[in-house]
């Protein structure tokens, strides 16, 4: 007899299956059949929940989005606002399954949506977060923003983006050249958000 499921659980467990399949298979090759077999599904319930396969991959973004969310909010409370950025930025850094599938976009030059799914994960959950942080560090006058709060926002990731290389990148650069990168991205970040030297490094990101 087929196991009656809120809905909720059934989506997630969609979730789950496709997440794992787009980083085993490959985001392209696996298709709609493949994830409504592997979930135990038929066809018509993935569509219940879901348009098309890129928007269940969005939802996977923005579902991690909304997770990152929940585990900040439960560190975030009653610090000051360099520990919420140090917080923010330990989460952000931290190995996550979300890394894995976009490394395999990468791998299939899936640019466009990989892209498409970060600016929705961006608009919807990071930015504000980021934002709510530096207005807080601007108010206690811990922070001193090099430029006006949106541009501030726009190389805050941009500096990310060249901290962490594509994956055909990566097999280039060893952990110390990556340990490198960071140090480098970190005191960058100090700069142009007026902290004082060593305030996002390693050790202060572990001690946030």
């Amino acid at each position: 007899m087929r196991t009656r499921k809120a809905p909720e659980e059934r989506k997630q467990e969609i979730f789950a299956v496709a997440e794992q399949l787009f980083i085993e298979r490959g985001y392209a090759v696996t298709t709609v059949a493949d994830i409504a077999r592997a979930a135990g599904v038929a066809k018509s319930t993935f569509f219940y929940y879901f348009a098309t396969k890129d928007d269940l991959l969005a939802d996977i973004g923005r579902h991690w989005a909304q997770e990152f969310a929940a585990r900040y909010r439960k560190l975030e409370q009653g610090k000051d606002a360099v520990a919420h950025l140090r917080t923010f930025m330990r989460i952000f850094e931290g190995d996550d399954p979300l890394d894995q599938l976009f490394d395999q976009l990468i791998a299939e030059h899936q640019y466009r949506l990989m892209e498409t799914i970060w600016q929705a994960m961006r608009e919807e959950t990071m930015d504000p977060l980021l934002t709510g942080i530096l207005q807080q560090g601007v108010q206690e006058g811990s922070m001193r923003l090099a430029g006006d709060m949106a541009s501030v926002v726009h190389f805050f990731w941009c500096l990310y983006d060249a901290i962490y290389p594509t994956e055909e990148m990566d097999a280039l650069h060893d952990d110390e050249q990556m340990q490198r990168y960071l140090a480098l991205g970190h005191g960058l970040m100090e700069q142009m958000l007026g902290l004082p030297q060593g305030t996002l490094q390693d050790s202060a990101l572990e001690a946030g």
